[in-house]
């Protein structure tokens, strides 16, 4: 596994970043699954991963931290629909999305939109950005690190953690292929997120050279 990898490399480019902060907008509390608490080392479960108490947690945080490690590798695109608007981002394959070159949004006009991802990470990172935070932690029991994970589908789960508040808020999220394929706030929104991982050449390589000269 790779997973201590893809944590340094989250940890070294996101440290400085709080978890109040991660979204796009500011999230509604929602009613959540009751929450589990972090890994302490008295735990039984053994796992690569420290938020995994258990098989089914393990099992869709290998998927979260998969999807965010090949974001280093391919190009992430994300489809952001919000009713009858729509944005696109694609981002340049790198372990620093922030860094504004490495990101260009367009909407459905075809008009660039600058600095949608600047500040905040997308919710697709929200898992492995508490992942990354408990690697670097000396209370895996801090109320921080609450979370739970529910299956409502064969490739269909509800991770909730905090957002800043005190209730823990969910992000519904769909799989495919063993990877985050889309996710939304609440279930069967038409506010959703679709995501695809691509190589980073032809058009979309062309688009940032014409952007930024590289």
């Amino acid at each position: 596994m790779t997973y201590r990898k893809t944590l340094t490399l989250l940890v070294l480019t996101f440290s400085a970043l709080s978890l109040a902060g991660c979204g796009t907008s500011n999230p509604t509390p929602t009613a959540s699954p009751s929450p589990t608490p972090a890994a302490s080392q008295a735990d039984t479960y053994e796992s690569d991963i420290l938020l995994a108490n258990n098989e089914l947690e393990e099992e869709f945080l290998e998927i979260a931290l998969a999807s965010c490690e090949l974001t280093t590798t391919k190009s992430l695109n994300l489809y952001d629909s919000q009713g009858n608007t729509s944005t696109t981002t694609y981002f340049r394959p790198s372990d620093n999305l922030l860094d504004p070159e490495n990101q260009l949004s367009e909407n459905a006009l075809g008009d660039f939109i600058p600095g949608i991802y600047t500040e905040n990470l997308p919710g697709l990172f929200y898992p492995c950005l508490l992942e990354a935070q408990a690697a670097s932690a000396t209370d895996l029991n801090a109320e921080l690190f609450e979370h739970s994970v529910e299956k409502i589908g064969p490739f269909n789960y509800v991770w909730s953690q905090h957002q800043g508040g005190a209730n823990l808020e969910s992000m519904y999220f769909d799989v495919m292929d063993g990877l985050i394929s889309q996710y939304s706030k609440e279930q069967g929104s038409a506010i959703k997120t679709e995501v695809a991982y691509t190589d980073f050449s032809g058009d979309i390589a062309d688009f940032f050279i014409g952007a930024y000269g590289y």
